[in-house]
């Protein structure tokens, strides 16, 4: 006996045949099956006819890219080439035009022409004691296209070697004058160090960034830096007892709990050591941005070899001379790539301190007194 036969002998003789439901079930299956088959060729159609459609916009905004990147090189092109003087060379006339330029005003400027002065004292007190530092990132744009502060700029930078700054701290600890400060900014993972006057009402600050030794300026070995800083981020994130850094995020040398966050940093630069990327100078092939600097995921990161560093040359910022790159050009390179075309961060460059604080009476007073003394 068949399993439906066997199952028909305990249905009740009015019930339907299960031959009959069985059928009638197979054909709504069927068909359901047919209309699901439809669906789904429909739906491929249109996802067909979708990806080609995206394939072409890809395709339209490609060509109008490339067509307005070479329209916009050939109207920069035709601009540059009507602005530049006889016998004077592109690049010539690019600098004269950014030399032209409208300085910062208000407090902005006041805030520059302290930190300029600020770094001229600096620049006397390393030359003083046989300290070497170079202008870097926007400073040493602005020295060597602007002649001085790039006028939306307002913080100043500059690259040392690692002893040297540990030289410099001792050295500012016996100086009423000046202070340096280091925090642990637990934001970006970095060791922040800035040579500052001693008086607290005076905003200006040189931000000073740690190089290194390296053995070669190979950029493919100094990425090594950059994968040991991502584990010095991630290590501190798990150090349960560095839980109260995220709660007061910028935590300065001295305070509780800083010594834990050093040891990280003290770790990580051994680290680097060992790997053999860093090392005494004595034996480097090139300088390298250490861990302790923030990592900086628009730029390459920062190796160069020591003839492109030193012997260190000289150059003018805001009528005063202070320390640039043997091969600044080099060292701009590798930061903006040309840096010399129109720049796109003039209206959107991030702000160091409140320029509302620095429209201030009190501000403009010390400045005056800062200026004038």
């Amino acid at each position: 006996m068949s399993v439906i036969s066997g199952i028909k002998q305990f249905l009740p003789g009015s019930s339907r045949s299960l031959h009959a439901v069985h059928r009638d079930v197979s054909a709504m299956y069927d068909e359901s099956h047919l209309q699901l088959a439809e669906i789904r060729r429909e739906l491929g159609l249109l996802l067909g006819k979708a990806d080609e459609a995206n394939q072409a916009i890809y395709h339209t905004y490609g060509m109008l890219s490339s067509e307005l990147d070479a329209h916009d090189a050939h109207m920069k092109m035709f601009a540059w080439e009507n602005y530049r003087k006889d016998n004077e060379s592109i690049d010539d006339a690019k600098k004269r035009f950014y030399r032209s330029l409208p300085k910062a005003t208000g407090g902005m400027r006041l805030l520059q022409l302290g930190c300029a002065k600020l770094m001229g004292e600096f620049d006397a007190l390393c030359r003083e004691n046989g300290l070497r530092y170079w202008a870097t990132y926007g400073t040493l744009l602005g020295a060597i296209r602007h002649g001085g502060f790039i006028p939306w700029d307002d913080d100043t930078d500059l690259g040392m070697m690692r002893s040297d700054i540990d030289r410099l701290i001792e050295i500012v600890s016996d100086d009423g004058r000046y202070r340096i400060t280091v925090v642990y900014d637990h934001y970006v993972t970095c060791k922040q160090i800035r040579f500052l006057y001693a008086d607290d009402d005076i905003p200006c600050f040189l931000d000073l960034f740690v190089y290194d030794w390296a053995t070669s300026s190979n950029r493919q070995k100094a990425e090594e830096l950059r994968r040991l800083r991502a584990d010095l981020a991630e290590e501190t994130k798990r150090d349960d007892s560095l839980a109260f850094w995220g709660l007061t995020p910028y935590c300065p040398e001295g305070a509780d709990g800083a010594d834990r966050i050093r040891a990280h940093f003290d770790e990580c630069y051994q680290k680097s050591r060992d790997c053999g990327v860093v090392c005494d100078e004595e034996d480097a092939g090139g300088i390298v941005w250490a861990v302790d600097n923030l990592t900086c995921s628009r730029t390459p990161w920062y190796a160069f070899s020591i003839e492109d560093t030193f012997p260190l040359k000289r150059a003018m910022f805001e009528g005063i001379e202070i320390n640039v790159p043997a091969n600044a050009d080099a060292y701009l390179r590798s930061c903006y790539g040309d840096y010399l075309e129109l720049p796109k961060d003039m209206n959107a460059h991030f702000q160091h301190v409140s320029h509302e604080e620095l429209e201030s009476e009190a501000k403009a007073e010390a400045f005056k007194k800062l200026l004038e003394g």
